[in-house]
């Protein structure tokens, strides 16, 4: 496996650049034709996390662990939109993608395993009373660390109409459901992705896991920060924060780090 050196401060100056475009489409209407770029940014964000995967997992079980999580996002998201269950009823418009089976974007997984796997990364990494947290409250952690990754992500989505409440709720258009519908989603996640990386999760494991889950984080808060959407612009700030600590600034750091 092919090992990159440290790129953190490539990926900080990213982030920062991140915000221009953030800026753009804050401000500028998007029609659908430019979906491309909506298609783009997605796809180029997940890619640090992505080989970050391959470099910790090798290339069998990394791709293993893209496929079988990516199938899930796809599963869930498909049968959310068809019965309503576990997000509340919504739709996608045509600014984030190609639908598979009329209902679903393929960027999908692409947008969402960044979100999985940086929570996961991040949560396998906590200490507990000075020990490293049991699977249990992995799975828990990661479960609540995503949960704040749609509270900053959900609400810009939804005032840039990238998808639709058919009933809007109160925190920003977003109903409550949707966030107990993150808790469930990701509850179940985070089992079935200890499941197949628990042996992993015990071993040094490269800082960049978390490295798109940065990019996405520096992108949608600067979005939240142009739109005035000030709780999620608040904790995009935080979770920033968070990860440059978790990471101990080594953002992208590609290796297997031994700590």
């Amino acid at each position: 496996m092919f090992i990159i050196k440290d790129l953190s401060r490539l990926f900080y100056l990213t982030g920062f650049i991140l915000l221009i475009p953030a800026f753009f489409l804050s401000n500028v209407d998007i029609a659908p034709q430019h979906s491309l770029i909506s298609v783009f940014f997605i796809v180029f964000l997940a890619i640090p996390c992505f080989l970050a995967v391959f470099v910790w997992l090798g290339n069998k079980k990394g791709l293993l662990l893209l496929i079988i999580m990516g199938l899930y996002a796809l599963v869930l998201e498909t049968m959310a939109i068809i019965t309503g269950l576990p997000y509340s009823e919504f739709y996608y418009t045509e600014l984030i993608g190609l639908k598979l089976f009329g209902t679903t974007p393929f960027t999908v997984p692409f947008a969402w395993l960044p979100l999985f796997i940086g929570s996961l990364y991040m949560a396998s990494e906590l200490r507990i009373n000075g020990k490293r947290p049991q699977l249990w409250q992995i799975a828990l952690l990661t479960t609540f660390l995503l949960l704040l990754t749609d509270i900053v992500l959900d609400p810009a989505a939804v005032a840039l109409q990238f998808w639709i409440w058919k009933e809007p709720g109160i925190f920003y258009g977003v109903p409550l459901m949707n966030f107990i519908g993150w808790v469930i989603s990701g509850l179940v996640a985070s089992v079935i992705g200890i499941f197949i990386t628990h042996k992993e999760l015990r071993e040094n494991k490269p800082a960049a896991l978390a490295s798109s889950l940065l990019l996405i984080m520096f992108f949608w808060t600067g979005v939240c920060i142009y739109l005035k959407l000030i709780i999620p612009a608040f904790l995009g700030i935080a979770m920033i924060g968070f990860i440059t600590w978790s990471t101990k600034g080594h953002i992208g750091h590609f290796e297997n780090s031994k700590k």
